[in-house]
């Protein structure tokens, strides 16, 4: 059980909790009540059927009692005939009268003398039972002819009956004619009402309990969603910040203890990025004081033998014709080896990226400059280059030479995402911050999430003859003019770099 509770889900371990100690109160509680009831039914019950047995042993007695007396009044104003006559008229009545008294479903009156002959009894008068015991073998009626009147509780069991049952008989003595007057019922007929109630009170008190139940299930249930749904929330953003996502925050409501572990855990989230932030930047430091150092051994050495390849390549070539076998060779040569030289130059360009020489700059202008440039590119095959500049944008300082090769990369970036064809729009603007926005979107094919921030790395590239280095010596420059750089991007559908940049700078 233990184990199985510890398997369960927080809302369903709460309601397995919770809901016993509702139901368990309820259930003891109705049937501590309904315990009480059937008791006080019962006894209030027992009370007035031996109550009716009472009555009915007293009326018989009354009656007898008065037959008695009318009987002496009649012999002594009578001729002896008529008394005769007369009294065996009303002691016939008499009894047939007493006979006609039921108590409950089957019980009845019956008289006996003294001796146990029976003086007056529904189907066996005038037969002697003073033997007669009751299914235990105990001699009840002995024991009514010796005490003469009182109470007796005895089992009877009747013809075609598989068991006994109680029976329970009031009996009075009556002196004037030696009579013992018995009225008798079975307990069953009594409790019949008592077991009506106590199934009413069973019944009302299992509706009670489902539908306390019901509710009970419905409230916990509903507690232990309010008290699991900030819980599950907290669980979902660890997972999220665990797979490296230090931006996501937990939402913090009220001033309970979840809401401080939530606070404690933005507070935890933030110095964990602070410090790697911290190490990505002392990363980031040491690889550019090694790229620095780098770059200078590389270009002392491999400058002069590229040099050296390229002059001997452009002398072969030179004295070669485009029909000989070997001119291609000659030609590949020449290209890998400019190729070698240009990453040096990146190389350097990024280690050694000069501050920018600020001046003001018509950016538009600029702009026009660097699109018709860039439409001859071989890479810009097939796409169409759509401008939407700011009519009358004020001059922005900065350095044209930096930003013209910020551009250019943009550019053809764009037109590597697009061998296709497609179609790029450049287009300035000021922003409501007072900043100027360069803003390049192409219908490319877009660069997947889980590359956008790898992209600005050094040396990350998805070309297969890229040297990683284009972004980010364009994110080194804009930094450098105080800018930031912003790129969104869908599969299938295309790419959006924003420039953002001062239009002024008080210093740098």
């Amino acid at each position: 059980m233990i184990r199985l509770l510890n398997n369960l889900k927080l809302r369903w371990k709460l309601l397995a909790l919770v809901l016993p100690l509702v139901i368990i109160p309820i259930i003891v509680v109705a049937g501590v009540i309904g315990y009480i009831a059937n008791h006080q039914a019962y006894l209030g019950v027992t009370q007035a059927s031996k109550d009716d047995l009472q009555h009915m042993a007293s009326f018989a007695i009354d009656l007898l009692d008065s037959h008695d007396r009318q009987f002496r009044d009649y012999q002594q104003d009578s001729p002896i005939n008529l008394s005769t006559e007369l009294a065996s008229q009303s002691f016939a009545a008499l009894k047939q009268k007493i006979k006609n008294k039921k108590v409950g479903a089957t019980g009845y009156i019956f008289c006996m003398n003294s001796k146990g002959t029976l003086t007056l009894h529904p189907d066996a008068e005038g037969k002697n039972i003073i033997d007669a015991s009751d299914s235990s073998g105990n001699p009840f009626i002995r024991e009514m002819c010796e005490k003469k009147s009182g109470w007796i509780r005895y089992p009877w069991k009747n013809f075609g009956e598989k068991y006994p049952r109680m029976k329970i008989v009031r009996y009075d003595y009556f002196p004037a004619w030696d009579w013992i007057v018995a009225v008798g019922s079975y307990e069953d007929e009594f409790y019949r009402q008592t077991d009506t109630i106590k199934k009413h009170i069973m019944l009302n008190t299992i509706f009670i309990i489902l539908i306390v139940g019901i509710i009970a299930v419905l409230l916990v249930f509903k507690a232990a969603t309010v008290v699991s749904r900030p819980i599950t929330h907290m669980i979902d953003t660890i997972r999220l910040v665990k797979r490296g996502n230090f931006d996501e925050r937990m939402k913090v409501t009220g001033q309970d203890e979840l809401a401080e572990m939530a606070m404690a855990f933005n507070r935890m989230t933030d110095i964990i990025r602070r410090n790697r932030t911290m190490e990505a930047n002392l990363a980031q430091q040491g690889k550019m004081a090694s790229l620095g150092v780098l770059s200078s051994g590389v270009a002392h050495e491999i400058n002069n033998p590229l040099g050296v390849i390229l002059g001997y390549a452009g002398y072969l070539e030179g004295k070669m014709t485009q029909d000989d076998p070997n001119y291609n060779y000659i030609h590949e040569i020449k290209r890998e080896s400019k190729r070698c030289k240009k990453i040096v130059q990146d190389l350097l360009s990024y280690s050694r990226t000069p501050r920018p020489a600020l001046e003001a700059v018509d950016l538009n202008d600029l702009l026009t400059q660097i699109v018709d440039f860039a439409a001859n590119h071989t890479d810009m095959r097939g796409v169409a280059i759509k401008t939407e500049f700011e009519p009358g944008l004020r001059l922005v300082e900065l350095d044209g030479d930096q930003m013209r090769q910020v551009a250019i990369n943009m550019i053809l970036n764009a037109g590597g995402a697009m061998p296709e064809g497609g179609t790029l729009t450049i287009r300035t603007e000021t922003d409501e911050s007072g900043h100027v926005r360069m803003i390049f979107h192409d219908t490319g094919c877009g660069i997947p999430e889980e590359n956008l921030e790898k992209i600005f790395e050094p040396f990350y590239t998805t070309r297969e003859r890229g040297t990683g280095l284009g972004l980010a010596i364009t994110k080194q420059i804009i930094e450098m003019h105080h800018g930031e750089i912003e790129i969104k991007s869908m599969i299938g559908i295309g790419t959006t770099v924003v420039v953002i940049l001062p239009f002024e700078h008080e210093e740098l």
